[in-house]
């Protein structure tokens, strides 16, 4: 009892009981429950935006009940980190990129192989949210033993973006050492293009480039907005759409269970009240950021549409032998060739 030192045994006994009973009483009259939601992307990034407004939701649902504490900038984690964090219980949930999920659930793989090469986001979208991506969740939900609540955020389109080295075509990827998010599918794909991908969590990519370990990155416009990469020294983009990017919400099962069911349902409907308009958000703010991104210096250059379709046809042939190297399973395959194929 040394926060009681000097008092008698009888009166700091008296004194503790005092004190649990009055944050017992606090504890009733509030009847909050608070959980921490861990993302790697700063203030001003859309994902960070409609966080807060999805618990400005849930909070007002539940009447104060449930309440969201976000932590952002990577203060907690690194999005590597975060899926076994959230499994382990060291936070209640996070909304972590697909690419580094794939980390501990290989068949999320399957979303960074060049099959989705050249789709619309709203095609992507359709994909996720329908027997792909119920089968996606189910394998995360079985693996690490985390709950997903509903769809997914989307971040939209990533592309090349050069700093050290200038990427203006295809061509430039020889020999250059490019930061990827994460995700094998990523640096298998740039390997087949004669460059080297390097994962490297986000908070560490300004450092990366102000000291010249990449010459390029994989992101989108929007994050390098947000992240003013562009005074690290970011100076161009290549539009070669090598993926849609996705972040999936991960809920410790732990505290999901110990949810009512109301308040399960309350978190669920409040989830999916915000997806619709943080798609939509992503996309306007994706094209902003890439006229902000124009001038503040980044050139931008778009690949011939004849030379974009020769190297994702030749990517795509890659696709099945790259999925078995990454160990994503043949069901899956198929299926993402299935629903794909609806789509033609």
């Amino acid at each position: 009892m040394t926060g009681y030192r000097g008092l008698s045994r009888r009166t700091a006994l008296v004194a503790v009981a005092a004190t649990l009973a009055l944050g017992g009483m606090q504890g009733a009259a509030s009847a909050e429950t608070r959980f921490r939601i861990s993302v790697d992307t700063g203030p001003n990034h859309v994902r960070n935006i409609t966080l807060r407004s999805f618990m400005d939701r849930l909070a007002e649902a539940t009447g104060g009940e449930l309440v969201g504490e976000l932590f952002e900038s990577g203060q907690l984690y690194a999005a590597r980190d975060e899926p076994r964090a959230v499994a382990r219980g060291d936070i209640e949930m996070s909304v972590t990129t697909n690419s580094s999920i794939a980390a501990f659930a290989s068949d999320m793989n399957i979303l960074d192989l060049p099959l989705f090469s050249g789709r619309s986001p709203e095609q992507v979208n359709g994909l996720v949210d329908g027997p792909l991506g119920a089968r996606l969740a189910q394998g995360i939900e079985e693996t690490l033993g985390v709950e997903i609540p509903g769809r997914w955020f989307l971040l939209g389109f990533t592309n090349t973006f050069g700093a050290r080295k200038e990427i203006a075509s295809f061509a430039d990827f020889e020999g250059a050492r490019i930061r990827v998010p994460g995700g094998a599918g990523f640096i298998a794909r740039y390997r087949a293009l004669g460059a080297e991908g390097v994962a490297i969590p986000f908070p560490d990519v300004p450092l990366a480039l102000s000291q010249g370990t990449i010459d390029a990155l994989l992101t989108t416009h929007e994050t390098l907005r947000s992240g003013k990469l562009h005074e690290a020294g970011v100076r161009s983009v290549f539009i070669d759409q090598v993926s849609v990017l996705y972040y999936v919400p991960l809920v410790n099962a732990a505290f999901w269970n110990g949810l009512s069911e109301e308040h399960r349902a309350a978190f669920a409907a409040a989830w999916d009240s915000v997806i619709d308009e943080e798609r939509v958000e992503a996309m306007r703010r994706q094209n902003a950021a890439a006229e902000e991104n124009a001038g503040n210096g980044v050139v931008i250059h778009v690949p011939d549409p004849a030379e974009l379709a020769a190297v994702n046809a030749r990517l795509l042939a890659l696709a099945p032998e790259i999925a078995a190297e990454l160990d994503v399973s043949d069901e899956v395959v198929a299926l993402a060739q299935s629903e794909i194929a609806k789509l033609d």
